[in-house]
């Protein structure tokens, strides 16, 4: 893979150019669409078959707990075996899971308490791939793309996230609930085939101590500079910004008094602006990654501003827009920032905190914003709009670090 760089501009879209991540990026985008499906096909199905409200809920719980119990443990797996096995493992799992899901379907088998058990293994499998996804991608492409590769790497979470739900709905309409299911495991059995056929261009060293040595020594980098820095920073930005996609129903049927139809517009407005992330981060590449992590909470803020303020709807949608860019681009400083610091035998450890954080923090954000808009979705918006704010003084404690700032997890290993 050349190193060789350009005096010419560089296209967002340069990763394409290289093979390896033109793989990786059809496969995840594949394996997404197919997961999100599932989701929605799991909660449809509970629905049909007499489930309570709270057992509906209970399928983004069964989806999201293992990652957030076992994300970190799966990080340091991930440091210590071949990542491509460990993918190709996982998604067999999930794939078998899911055909089973299939299988009791079309038996008549589908209780709660089944949905949601399969549910939980499928969530297992994503837990123990997550930080192995987000790991691989620096080895896909030259140093010099790797801030943009994470940026389109986000695109397959944000294209399915509005495509799966989608056409689950059209499936579950056309064929029944049952084939949603069969359709996850057929996208899963995909990219099993795909990745063992695939070859990383870059074998990441193998340490030679325990996995409990690895995972102290996983945990002693995420709790020193600069880690911890960016970490502690993610988590402040992620608090305000979760209250979007979490008030985001109760703005679009109780402030703005929109339909369904309405909703998914606002919906796909925010994904928009998250694929629009890519165009501008290299812009971001150019001044830094705290420029980037300023920039998106400037974004955010003035967002949330008019969100709260504001009752007409294309006003809303506009700024959904902006707080889609806003979300994205911050991730992705903040990751990017991460990546670049840390040495390739800790680098899966250090993108599970980072895995374990987003989920976490917006989980138990999103509750309290629930909690926060009992006093109005107004009121939320603005309490949070100032929180964003506030989030600027982290700037001064919690500094993003400099270009030149060497990677020094390695030493920690």
């Amino acid at each position: 893979m050349s190193k060789r760089r350009s005096d010419r501009p560089i296209s967002a879209w340069a990763p394409f150019a290289y093979g390896a991540f033109r793989v990786l990026f059809v496969t995840q985008l594949v394996a997404n669409v197919g997961r999100l499906m599932q989701a929605a096909g799991s909660a449809w199905s509970i629905q049909e078959h007499g489930g309570s409200a709270v057992e509906v809920s209970l399928v983004q719980t069964a989806t999201y707990t293992p990652l957030v119990v076992l994300g970190f443990a799966a990080g340091t797996l991930a440091d210590r075996v071949d990542r491509r096995l460990l993918l190709v493992a996982c998604q067999a799992w999930m794939a078998l899971s899911a055909t089973a899901l299939f299988v009791v379907s079309l038996a008549g088998g589908s209780q709660p308490n089944v949905v949601l058990a399969l549910t939980f293994a499928i969530g297992l499998g994503t837990a123990l791939a997550a930080p192995t996804w987000t790991a691989i991608q620096p080895a896909l492409v030259p140093p010099h793309l790797v801030g943009r590769a994470m940026a389109l790497n986000g695109l397959t979470f944000n294209v399915a996230q509005a495509l799966g739900p989608a056409l689950a709905g059209l499936v579950i309409a056309a064929v029944g609930t049952g084939w949603v299911f069969a359709i996850n495991a057929t996208t899963l059995s995909c990219t099993v085939v795909t990745l063992l056929v695939w070859r990383s261009p870059v074998t990441a060293p193998r340490p030679t101590d325990s996995f409990i040595t690895s995972f102290r020594s996983g945990i002693r980098c995420i709790t020193t500079a600069p880690q911890r820095q960016i970490l502690l920073r993610y988590a402040v930005f992620f608090i305000p910004a979760a209250s979007v996609t979490a008030l985001m129903p109760v703005l679009a049927a109780h402030r703005l008094h929109l339909t369904g139809t309405g909703f998914g517009v606002l919906m796909a407005m925010f994904g928009a602006g998250a694929a629009l992330s890519v165009v501008i981060w290299p812009a971001v590449e150019r001044r830094g990654e705290e420029w980037g992590m300023v920039l998106s909470t400037v974004l955010l803020t003035a967002a949330l501003i008019v969100s709260a303020l504001v009752t007409q709807p294309v006003v809303v949608a506009a700024a959904l827009l902006v707080a889609g860019i806003a979300y994205t681009l911050g991730a992705t400083a903040a990751v990017v920032a991460a990546q670049r610091v840390v040495g390739e035998s800790m680098r899966a450890r250090v993108m599970a905190a980072y895995v374990v954080t987003s989920g976490t923090v917006v989980a138990a954000a999103s509750a309290l914003w629930g909690l926060v808009a009992k006093l109005g979705v107004a009121k939320a918006l603005g309490i949070a709009a100032v929180l964003a704010a506030l989030s600027f003084l982290a700037r001064r404690r919690l500094p993003l670090p400099d270009r030149d700032e060497p990677a020094v997890a390695s030493a920690l290993d």
